[in-house]
């Protein structure tokens, strides 16, 4: 058995259906679980907005907390650092004198950036690397295709899909975490120790009505069990195509605070007598849909000739005409009020998301990759995948 491994938590902040950490528990003596919080995270963009604004960090926070919680409840506790991840996981690799680091692998560009560094700096330490794929129902080899044949629209991706479905069980949470001797665990950090100001976060966004997400894979799963109970045990109808982000799942399901099989696995059981659960696996087949496209198709879906690769079709970079957007003052009242409700809760629905991106792309016809950024600030349920995929269909250079 091996002596001792890092796990290193990223969007992955649970212990159910935790493949990652429950197999670290299961193959050493003793598990250094950390979270690194990473400054670059919450850095001001050229346009004055941060990368990962109040709200969204604030849930983090609750998230980060919760899961030490759930760790200590286990024998265990989470270590907390600030600082630059793949400087710091490898100093602590040194430190504990650990055989390997485990952790969840990102698509993301900047993500996989710093899983490169990172080993890196292990390489002559003689300390390898595990990565654990986590986001989605599936691997990339139980995909009736391979990646580089992924459909290009999701209507086709999911007819491929819908019959041969296949998911793996959940893994259970371990039973007992052993720590090492000499384990200083760290602060939670608060909100000025990584470059916030809390009166960002204003009285008016505490006071709104949906103001109410907290973070953390306890409530998550409370969140889970009562949608099951109100809306697909009963049979009541869904008022939504896209009930994972309607209904908020999405906001638990973006850090990994609950995971795409353990909604699946609930919903299960109710599929034959409910044929809106049937939605349901749609939209967790949607949310797939887009994580595949960002490991097919790269940077390509940052750019503003996005997936398609429509480098003829031009968009305005006119700061003024965005600021306009950002400040909810333009001339439609109704994407204002999104715009206001996404600054103040941290939530847009569906309808609202597309109805603000459509104006920002195609009536204001500026870049629609600001807009992009702005949503990752602001959107308490970011996603990189499901974000930019949704941002590059609006604006007619990618498909889903």
């Amino acid at each position: 058995m091996i002596h001792r491994i890092i796990y290193w938590f990223r969007n992955d902040l649970r212990l159910q259906d935790n493949e990652a950490f429950f197999a670290a528990t299961q193959s050493a003596q003793e598990v250094v679980p950390v979270y690194v919080f990473d400054p670059r995270q919450f850095e001001k963009t050229k346009y004055g907005f941060r990368r990962a604004g109040a709200l969204r960090a604030q849930f983090l926070l609750e998230s980060v907390l919760d899961l030490r919680n759930r760790l200590r409840e286990k024998g265990g506790d989470l270590l907390i650092r600030i600082g630059e991840p793949e400087k710091i996981i490898a100093e602590l690799a040194e430190e504990y004198a650990a055989q390997y680091i485990y952790t969840s692998k990102e698509i993301a560009p900047d993500e996989t950036s710093v899983e490169t560094s990172l080993s890196k700096n292990i390489k002559v330490m003689n300390v390898d690397i595990k990565l654990f794929w986590m986001t989605t129902l599936g691997s990339a080899i139980d995909l009736p295709f391979s990646i580089n044949k992924l459909p290009f629209d999701f209507p086709e991706f999911y007819e491929k899909m819908k019959g041969g479905l296949k998911v793996k069980a959940v893994f259970p949470e371990p039973e007992h975490i052993n720590l090492p001797q000499g384990y200083e665990a760290g602060l939670i950090p608060s909100l000025p120790m990584i470059s916030i100001d809390p009166f960002e976060i204003t009285e008016s966004n505490k006071n709104s009505s949906d103001f109410s997400q907290k973070g953390g894979e306890t409530i998550a799963l409370v969140k889970l069990d009562q949608f099951i109970e109100e809306y697909i045990k009963t049979g009541k109808t869904l008022k939504s195509s896209e009930p994972i982000v309607d209904y908020k799942l999405s906001t638990w399901l973006s850090l990994g605070c609950l995971s795409p099989r353990t909604v699946y696995f609930a919903l299960n059981p109710y599929l034959p007598q409910n044929p809106d659960g049937t939605i349901v696996l749609r939209d967790l087949l949607k949310r797939d849909f887009a994580n595949w496209s960002l490991l097919r198709h790269g940077s390509r879906l940052f750019k503003p000739s996005g997936i398609k690769h429509e480098i003829n079709k031009r968009w305005l970079n006119e700061l003024p005409v965005f600021e306009k957007w950002t400040s909810a003052t333009t001339e439609n009242e109704a994407v204002n009020e999104a715009i206001n409700k996404l600054i103040s809760t941290g939530y847009l629905t569906t309808t609202e998301r597309n109805l603000a991106a459509d104006y920002l792309s195609n009536e204001l016809g500026i870049n629609w990759t600001w807009g992009a950024m702005f949503f990752e600030s602001f959107l308490i349920d970011y996603n990189v995948s499901g974000n930019w995929v949704r941002w590059n269909t609006i604006a007619g250079v990618g498909s889903i």
